[in-house]
């Protein structure tokens, strides 16, 4: 399976950041009886330290420390207060080749601690899609696998390996959704959203560029052209319930790609993804564009009556002035010098 990268260096960094700030080191970095047990077992002070040092980070973030691996000021200090050991202790630990592999055995033994092998790696994945099909982004997935790890006390592997994880769960996850929207298709739809990405009769442009043009001015054409352009899709016979089975979020990032990628690029892609992309956008598009009838309707029907409104006011007007000259018509003119006694 070809490397796909769905992490970035900056949250490669993130995932596996020891903890610095008080909270963190409080709440994953505290010893216990027990821890100090086993620590205080270590005879000379810089083993203690680097084994308290081992520990911590494989409860949290969950990784071993790399040989050598610079430890920040914080998360040392805050160890080696519980331990009553000076930090710059550390520079000697491990100096004899075997003492850090037997403390790492020692860890595994005495806090159960896993290696992750292919066995628990497949179950991890069986348990991973669920979540994937839930969630389009690599990082936070990355997170929830850590914290399952943790849970589990199994080492988390090498950045590689679990980005590889991440990377396959969106996979199977993205061909699931693609599964789950496109089995009840019949080969008449198939052929009908294929057809979106033909040539529209009305100019240069695919019918699905065509079918998503804005609205337009308010008129009898525009809404007539809505109309037109939401018969065509209803004419694929998609009903609403095609899309139940898949997370909203998934929908809207299939819909988002119906919307950014052009009739060409959409054509390239396998038919069970194409489809998947096609019907999310035929749904999310039909409710637009009933949208769009509805309130343009309404606009139609609101300059419809402001114009018979008009029309009243303006024969009002006329009738106000013929009754007034015809009143005018018929009253007496009083004569110049005529007085009444």
């Amino acid at each position: 399976m070809p490397r796909r990268s769905v992490l970035t260096e900056a949250q490669h960094a993130e995932l596996f950041a020891l903890p610095e700030n008080e909270a963190d080191l409080v709440r994953y970095w505290t010893l216990g009886v027990d821890d100090l047990r086993a620590i205080t077992s270590r005879r000379r002070p810089h083993n203690r330290l680097g084994f308290a040092l081992q520990l911590c980070a494989l409860r949290y973030p969950g990784r071993l420390l790399k040989p050598g691996e610079f430890i920040p000021d914080a998360p040392l200090r805050f160890v080696g207060d519980q331990l009553g050991i000076a930090p710059d202790l550390l520079a000697d630990y491990a100096t004899r080749g075997p003492t850090r592999y037997e403390q790492l055995d020692t860890l595994r033994e005495v806090f159960g601690f896993r290696q992750l092998s292919r066995p628990i790696q497949a179950e991890l994945q069986a348990w991973l899609l669920p979540i994937a099909l839930t969630m389009t982004g690599g990082i936070d997935l990355a997170r929830i696998l850590i914290e399952e790890f943790r849970r589990r006390r199994i080492i988390v592997p090498g950045i590689t390996s679990l980005e590889r994880m991440v990377s396959k769960a969106l996979l199977d996850a993205e061909r699931k959704v693609g599964d789950l929207l496109t089995v009840h298709l019949t080969s008449a739809q198939c052929g009908l959203l294929d057809s979106l990405l033909l040539q529209h009769d009305e100019g240069r442009i695919s019918t699905l560029a065509w079918i998503r043009q804005p609205p337009g001015r308010p008129g009898r054409r525009s809404f007539a052209a809505i109309l037109e352009r939401l018969s065509a899709l209803r004419a694929i016979g998609l009903a609403p319930e095609v899309v139940a089975p898949v997370h909203p979020e998934r929908l809207r990032r299939l819909n988002q790609q119906g919307v950014r990628l052009t009739a060409q690029h959409l054509s390239v892609l396998n038919p069970i993804r194409r489809r998947a992309v096609l019907i999310a956008t035929v749904i999310e598009t039909q409710v637009a564009l009933t949208d769009d009838a509805v309130v343009m309707f309404e606009r139609l029907i609101g300059q419809m009556f402001r114009r018979a409104e008009r029309r009243e006011e303006a024969a009002l007007k006329r009738d106000k002035r013929t009754i007034i000259g015809g009143v005018s018509d018929v009253m007496p003119k009083p004569r110049f010098g005529a007085h009444e006694y």
